[in-house]
């Protein structure tokens, strides 16, 4: 039977033509995957060996999950591969949705382990309703010194475009129709540009800092803060690709209080380190680098932390742990799409840099 490229069955979607989302196993990194992950577009990549026959699977889940397990991107990707797949021998999308129901799972591939796959039922959930987000962009940006002289640090135009306008437009493209944005240095600046959100699609509602506040105190200056439900929280000078649709659905899944995005950071030590216990030396690691996950400045919140804000300036680190210590639910969501902190003269050009690549 010869198939279309696309055949949508009511809420599955049927997809052929695979190319973009097969990958090898031999030899397979976690990174790879990813790569495969994010140019395919939905959120899964197909393992096949070495005669192209179905060998597992890996979704964006199972990358997120390897990586809070302490894996990096650079590690081998066949320990977590999936390598029992929900699969379906023939054509039918009562089967195949049946399956993404009592599997939980938002995929089901069209063939079978050992044999080439044909093609692959993707679930299409309902739309997920997007929590306002809150954007903090009351910062005076002194390393960014003297460009920020003039304007506010959002307002920086990358790739010819101010940095918050394209933060906006990735909010309004993911679903969200609220957003509040704290403002304090230069904000008459902001409000100007931006005005109340609709040339993005959005409702802008202004939170204005009389003194500065912090990363986390700007949260508490928000008016009925107690009766929101949930919230998506960034920083203004944050440009990334990255799913906020997922770390919704992440915290939404998990029952989380506070979710952190969160990606990796090599640290290299150029020197070598001494390893020294009361005096006496056990051995010495020549130029060690360290492999942490850093918080990536995009945090959703669930109304029982809000109560926890100070109303005198406070930052994030301090709210995570008070929240930790009061026994919220505290989860990481792991990000790898393109994500850059414009924080330094460094960090600009090279956003610069990429942005003038995909022009």
């Amino acid at each position: 039977m010869e198939f279309p490229k696309k055949i949508w069955r009511e809420n599955l979607e049927l997809l052929i033509s695979m190319d973009d989302f097969l990958v090898k196993e031999e030899g397979l990194t976690l990174r790879e995957c990813l790569q495969v992950i994010d140019r395919g577009g939905v959120q899964l990549a197909i393992v096949v060996d070495n005669q192209g026959c179905l060998f597992g699977v890996l979704t964006d889940g199972d990358v997120r999950r390897a990586l809070l397990s302490g894996a990096s991107l650079d590690d081998g990707a066949s320990p977590f591969i999936n390598r029992k797949p929900v699969t379906l021998s023939g054509e039918s999308s009562l089967m195949a949705r049946q399956l993404c129901q009592q599997h939980d799972v938002k995929h089901v591939i069209l063939g079978a382990i050992g044999h080439a796959p044909i093609g692959v039922y993707r679930y299409k959930s309902m739309s997920l309703e997007m929590p306002p987000a809150f954007i903090l962009a009351g910062g005076k940006g002194i390393r960014l010194r003297p460009l920020t002289l003039e304007k506010p640090k959002p307002l920086i135009e990358v790739g010819g475009r101010p940095i918050l306008h394209r933060v906006l437009e990735s909010l309004s493209e993911m679903g969200v129709e609220k957003v509040y944005l704290s403002v304090n240095y230069m904000g008459e600046k902001i409000e100007e540009s931006i005005s109340d959100g609709s040339q993005f699609g959005l409702n802008v509602e202004y939170v204005y800092e009389q003194e500065p506040m912090g990363t986390a105190g700007p949260l508490a200056l928000l008016k009925d803060l107690n009766e929101i439900e949930e919230l998506l929280v960034m920083n203004a000078d944050l440009l990334s690709n990255a799913d906020f649709r997922s770390l919704v659905a992440h915290h939404r899944k998990l029952g989380n209080h506070l979710t952190i995005a969160v990606r990796e950071h090599l640290t290299f030590i150029p020197f070598g380190v001494v390893k020294v216990d009361h005096g006496v030396v056990s051995g010495i690691e020549e130029k060690p680098s360290y492999l942490d996950l850093v918080s990536a400045g995009i945090y959703c919140m669930s109304n029982p932390v809000f109560s926890l804000i100070p109303t005198s300036p406070s930052d994030m680190p301090d709210l995570i742990n008070t929240a930790v210590a009061k026994g919220k639910n505290v989860g990481a969501f792991p990000i790898h799409q393109r994500w850059i902190d414009v924080g330094s003269h460094a960090d600009l050009q090279r956003a610069q840099d990429i942005f003038q690549e995909d022009s």
